[in-house]
C-alpha cells in the first residue's frame, strides 16, 4: 500500500512538472478582442446633402451606432448634392484622420474609383442604402459589404396598398427624385405590380420630380389635371409626400398617395391624413448596421456581403414608433451643425 501511495506521488509530481513547463494556450478571440480599442480605428461616412433631413436619418444611424460602440465617428458630408465637394472632403478627411473603416454612399459610378483606393490600402469599405447585387459587384470593385432594403420589394408593397384602396380603378403616377438605379428599381417593380394585380387600372410612365419643392408640385398638379381620373401616386424619393400632398392641396384632388422615408415632415403629413403611407426605408438601422459592420471586420471577424432589411409601409396607426428614431437623430446631429 505504501509502495502504490509513493507511486501515485511520483507521477503526480511528474505531471505537474510537465504542466508547467508546458507553452500557455494561445488567446482566444474574446482575449484578443479585449486589446481592441475602437478610439485608436477610426472610422467615418463619407455622404453628401448633410442638412437634408432624410440624409440626416441616415448619418444619425451611423453616428449613434459608432459611438455605442465606442467609436468617435467621422462625417465628410457638404450641405449641396455636390459628388465633387463631397469627394473632395472625402479625401482630405480620409488622409487627415488617418480613417481605417469608411462607409460611403454611393452616389453614382464615379464613387467605384474612391472604393478601389481606399480598398487597396486595405481599407474596408462598407455602404447602405444601395443593395448590390452579384450581377453589379464588378461595378464596384472593392466594396466589402452593403446593408438596404429591397427597392423591388417595396415598389411591389406599395403598389398593393395603392391598388387596394383605389378599389383597382383609376390612373396611377410614379414620379422619381431622379433616374437613378435604386429609384428606378422601385418604380418598375411597382408599375409591373400595378399591371398584373390591378389590370383595370392605368400606370403612367415615370417622370422626374426633381429636388425643388415648388418645381416638383408644379409636375404632380400637371399630372393630377391632365389624368381627372387619377386615384394614387407613388414617389420614389424621400421629397415626394411634400409633392404630392402639395399637389393634392392646389388641385382639391384627393388621392391614396405613398412616397419614401420617415423624416418629421413626411411623418407630420401621415398623421393629418393628407398622405396615406411613406414607405419606411431603414435609414437609420442601414447605416447602424454599416458601423457594426466596419467594427466586426477591424476586430478581424466576417461580415456577408449583402444584408437585406425589411421596410415597411408607415401608416397613420404606425407614425409615433417613427418620431422616436428622430429624436434619436436630432442629438445625435448637434455636433455637427
Amino acid at each position: 500500500m505504501k509502495k502504490l501511495f509513493a507511486l501515485l506521488v511520483a507521477v503526480s509530481l511528474v505531471l505537474a512538472m510537465l504542466a508547467a513547463c508546458a507553452p500557455a494556450a494561445p488567446a482566444t478571440s474574446s482575449d484578443a478582442q479585449g486589446s481592441y480599442n475602437p478610439k485608436d480605428h477610426p472610422i467615418a461616412i463619407g455622404i453628401f446633402l448633410k442638412s437634408h433631413p432624410v440624409v440626416q436619418i441616415m448619418i444619425g444611424g451611423f453616428i449613434v451606432r459608432a459611438k455605442e460602440l465606442g467609436y468617435e465617428p467621422k462625417l465628410f458630408a457638404p450641405d449641396e448634392a455636390d459628388a465633387t465637394k463631397a469627394y473632395g472632403l472625402l479625401e482630405a478627411g480620409m488622409a487627415q484622420h488617418k480613417i481605417q473603416g469608411l462607409c460611403q454612399y454611393l452616389f453614382d459610378e464615379s464613387t467605384a474609383q474612391y472604393i478601389k483606393k481606399y480598398s487597396d490600402q486595405k481599407i474596408p469599405v462598407v455602404t447602405g442604402h444601395t443593395a448590390v447585387t452579384d450581377a453589379e459587384k464588378s461595378k464596384w470593385p472593392g466594396l466589402t459589404a452593403w446593408a438596404a432594403c429591397s427597392a423591388v420589394e417595396y415598389g411591389k408593397e406599395s403598389a398593393m396598398a395603392i391598388g387596394e384602396q383605389a378599389g383597382g380603378k383609376g390612373t396611377v403616377a410614379v414620379t422619381e427624385g431622379s433616374f437613378n438605379p435604386t429609384e428606378d428599381a422601385a418604380a418598375q417593380s411597382f408599375i409591373k405590380t400595378i399591371k398584373e394585380k390591378f389590370p383595370n387600372m392605368k400606370v403612367l410612365d415615370p417622370i422626374e420630380e426633381g429636388f425643388d419643392t415648388p418645381t416638383a408640385i408644379q409636375r404632380a398638379t400637371a399630372i393630377i389635371q391632365a389624368n381627372p381620373d387619377i386615384t394614387g401616386a407613388f414617389s420614389t424619393t424621400g421629397a415626394g409626400p411634400s409633392t404630392w400632398a402639395g399637389a393634392q392641396q392646389a388641385t382639391g384632388k384627393k388621392i391614396c398617395a405613398i412616397a419614401m422615408d420617415y423624416s418629421r415632415v413626411n411623418l407630420d403629413l401621415v398623421k393629418s391624413g393628407e398622405m396615406y403611407a411613406v414607405v419606411a426605408q431603414p435609414l437609420f438601422q442601414e447605416f447602424a448596421k454599416a458601423a457594426e459592420m466596419l467594427d466586426t471586420i477591424l476586430r478581424g471577424g466576417k461580415v456577408d456581403f449583402a444584408n437585406v432589411m425589411p421596410a415597411p409601409l408607415v401608416t397613420k396607426d404606425k407614425v409615433d414608433e417613427y418620431y422616436k428614431y428622430l429624436d434619436t437623430v436630432d442629438a445625435a446631429m448637434k455636433e455637427f451643425k
